[in-house]
């Protein structure tokens, strides 16, 4: 077996207990949809499916249907949610692996109900509805006669409607007005006699900061991942990702030599190099290049010059026991090696640090300690 250079580790632990914290948050009574999509946000789609469906997660969701037909090739028989919507060339994969349809439209949901009528099979569908991020679905007012007329369509299992907040995470005001809407066209719904048994609308910050919109289910994505929202610190979720990598080269630089493309950095002393394999092929960026320090044998050491393709250079003058083979920590527990420390230095979330991670980087489903 190949010694490591680079890989991810994922503790299935830390997630499954993220999974228990929200349904202990939630309560039994309300049903928590995990999303996996983007691979798991860079855990491992399958991987982490399963987990957080053995730990009390009832579904799963995902963006685009291959990722769907991917969870149930690899045995995953729970409801699997397509976030995205469909085409209706795609319905018979719909049909053939039992995945739950979102509709945003009136056209596509008369595609879906002619498919229900002529096959006799009806597929679980959820009408997107926008109140305010404006992305997807049919605005709850505006469009409100559209929306009438899909959920009264036959041949369709119209289990679900459900609104996506903006700004859950930063604007309290924006977030009651989207809910406000949401249930006006619910009670509107429920008056006629259209309302889908579920409805959602609770992403992982409004599961934590606006519990009255839990409604009959939630959706969190990140905060399973152990990333809890700005303002509902003390959740006790636990990062489920670390990045470590081996140090595969070590070489002296007298000073005045300038390191990697572009010669940005230059030895101000006569400086020992370690190399890691790890760079923007791997999805770590290269605009992380001279912003970060990784921890090798407990100890901090700053990154200097540009990252590379494969590579990134580590300054460890000051820790001559350094040796080949030791293992850096470069995402790991504790403020200097969060995944957030490296989105702030691209000025950005800590979703795209996740999601980045490159399947080039083996994927380790271990218990960590941290």
């Amino acid at each position: 077996m190949s010694a490591p250079g680079s890989w991810v580790e994922v503790d299935l632990d830390a997630l499954g207990r993220n999974v228990g914290r929200i349904r202990s948050k939630v309560g039994p009574d309300v049903l928590v949809l995990v999303l996996v999509k983007a691979d798991g946000y860079g855990h491992g789609a399958v991987e982490t499916a399963t987990r957080v469906l053995e730990s009390g997660a009832d579904r799963v969701g995902v963006a685009r249907l291959h990722e769907g037909v991917h969870l149930r090739a690899r045995g995953i028989r729970s409801t699997i949610h397509v976030l995205e919507p469909f085409h209706p060339d795609d319905l018979a994969e719909y049909d053939e692996h039992a995945l739950v349809a979102t509709v945003c439209d009136l056209e596509a949901a008369k595609s879906l109900s002619r498919h229900g009528e002529s096959t006799g099979r009806r597929i679980a569908a959820h009408v997107k509805v926008d109140t305010g991020m404006a992305r997807l679905g049919l605005h709850a007012t505006r469009e409100r006669e559209g929306i009438h007329a899909i959920l009264s369509l036959p041949g369709v299992d119209w289990e679900g409607i459900f609104t996506h907040f903006a700004r859950a995470d930063d604007d309290s005001v924006a977030t009651e007005v989207q809910f406000a809407m949401f249930e006006d066209l619910l009670a509107d719904l429920e008056r006629r006699g259209l309302r889908p048994p579920i409805a959602h609308a609770a992403n992982s910050a409004a599961i934590f900061l606006h519990p009255s919109t839990w409604l009959q289910m939630v959706r969190p994505g990140i905060a399973v991942y152990g990333y809890p929202p700005p303002g509902a610190e003390g959740t006790g979720l636990e990062p489920v990702l670390g990045l470590r990598a081996t140090v595969r080269h070590l070489s002296w630089k007298e000073a005045g030599e300038s390191v990697s493309y572009g010669g940005t950095w230059t030895a101000r002393r006569r400086t020992r190099l370690a190399v890691l394999p790890l760079g923007y092929g791997d999805g770590f960026w290269r605009g992380h290049s001279g912003k970060l320090s990784v921890e090798i044998r407990g100890r901090m050491c700053p990154q200097v010059g540009r990252i590379c393709m494969d590579q990134m250079m580590i300054d460890v003058t000051d820790l001559p026991e350094v040796r080949l083979g030791d293992c850096a920590r470069v995402i790991g527990p504790g403020p200097g090696l969060s995944a957030e420390r490296l989105a702030s230095n691209q000025g950005t979330i800590v979703y795209e640090v996740l999601c980045d991670l490159g399947r080039r980087l083996e994927r380790k489903y271990v218990r960590m300690v941290w």
